[in-house]
């Protein structure tokens, strides 16, 4: 009888690993993607949309449904023009409603702040189709609609942003789209939640801060595995160097942002910025992209465990080796450091779309 326990650990981790393994599996069929943004101060996000892009155009990824999770503002937009960018412009997006941050969070004037993203949907105006996010659909909707016409267990749901729309998609009803209500919509067809949250072991991270309250929820109810990019592994990652100092034949509006916002290439450096001269931005966001499409354990080791929120938006993590999620550290016995990890983003970000290398030949 003593015995008991111990095989029931093994059972459970048996059970964890084959789980993980099929989070991992197929990687020859492209995998689906919702991607939900804050797309509201920092520029990450267009790293991300960027590599995003660009995976797909290599087959790697199908981007099924995109939204905001701030409103009153140019999120949508700037969303909107960068799929039309890539080629895109059939992606539906969506923004949250009811709740969330609304406008910009920050007023900091030493942060480049939401005028970059205002003033790039202005000068790419004709493809954008909703100037203000709030006459977007919603994006419950949106994510309902995608994942009900997915078919079981396919999608990878990709939040870099608060985490607002996550819980209003496992708050959600049951409707004409789909008899199931969210989270029972989730469980069905979702594989596996990747978000860029939290400070680990312990700490309070803005895309969990903003939102205390959501995130705390989506974290405690989210009914398929969690992987977590922390706000330590996108801090030390950098990308966007590359983007900066490449000629296109076109107006690229990767380029106008990161060439706005990331300094020019100099021997100094302060000590204070989130950028680095020789390497680029720091790549919260992009981290917690490449994770999503390559699978959690392509780039990156998984430490298992689950993060859990509290009223105030801090975070604490418990280590669980019986769980499939977890958080990703780079895989350095693999040559994953934080510098290749960041190399590979980069050359992904800066690679041209292939609807406009198509469109020369």
């Amino acid at each position: 009888m003593q015995f008991k326990p111990i095989s029931r650990m093994f059972s459970f981790v048996a059970f964890a690993a084959l789980v993980a393994f099929g989070l991992e599996s197929a990687l020859a069929e492209p995998r689906r993607i919702i991607f939900d943004t804050d797309m509201v101060e920092d520029y990450d996000d267009v790293g991300a949309m960027a590599l995003l892009h660009a995976l797909a155009d290599e087959g790697r990824c199908e981007i099924i449904a995109m939204g905001t999770c701030t409103r009153d503002n140019s999120s949508v937009a700037v969303v909107e023009l960068i799929n039309a960018f890539y080629g895109r412009p059939e992606i539906p997006v969506g923004c949250a409603k009811e709740i969330g941050v609304v406008g910009v969070p920050s007023k900091d004037p030493k942060r480049p702040g939401h005028q970059k993203y205002v003033r790039l949907a202005k000068e790419y105006a004709k493809w954008v189709r909703h100037a203000n996010s709030n006459d977007a659909p919603d994006a419950n909707e949106v994510y309902r609609r995608a994942l009900a016409a997915s078919p079981d267990g396919s999608v990878v749901f990709c939040s870099v942003g608060f985490i607002t729309n996550v819980r209003r998609l496992l708050e959600s009803k049951p409707d004409a789209i789909s008899p199931l209500d969210g989270k029972a919509l989730v469980a069905k067809k979702v594989r596996a939640w990747y978000a860029m949250a939290g400070s680990l072991p312990v700490g309070c991270e803005y895309n969990v801060q903003f939102d205390a309250a959501s995130a705390r929820i989506a974290f405690a109810e989210w009914p398929t595995p969690i992987i977590v990019s922390d706000f330590k592994l996108g801090r030390d990652t950098y990308a966007g160097r590359g983007v900066t100092e490449r000629t296109y034949p076109y107006p690229n509006p990767i380029k106008d942002i990161f060439s706005r916002c990331l300094p020019t290439r100099v021997a100094s450096h302060d000590p204070k910025s989130w950028d680095r001269d020789e390497l680029g931005h720091t790549a919260w966001d992009e981290t917690t992209v490449l994770a999503a499409v390559f699978g959690a354990t392509n780039h990156f080791d998984l430490v298992h465990g689950r993060m859990y929120v509290d009223d105030r938006g801090h975070n604490v993590w418990t280590n669980d080796v019986t769980y499939a999620g977890g958080y990703l550290k780079p895989a350095e016995s693999r040559d994953y450091t934080v510098r290749r990890i960041g190399e590979i983003m980069d050359a992904y970000i800066a690679r041209p779309p292939a609807c406009r290398n198509n469109a020369r030949r």
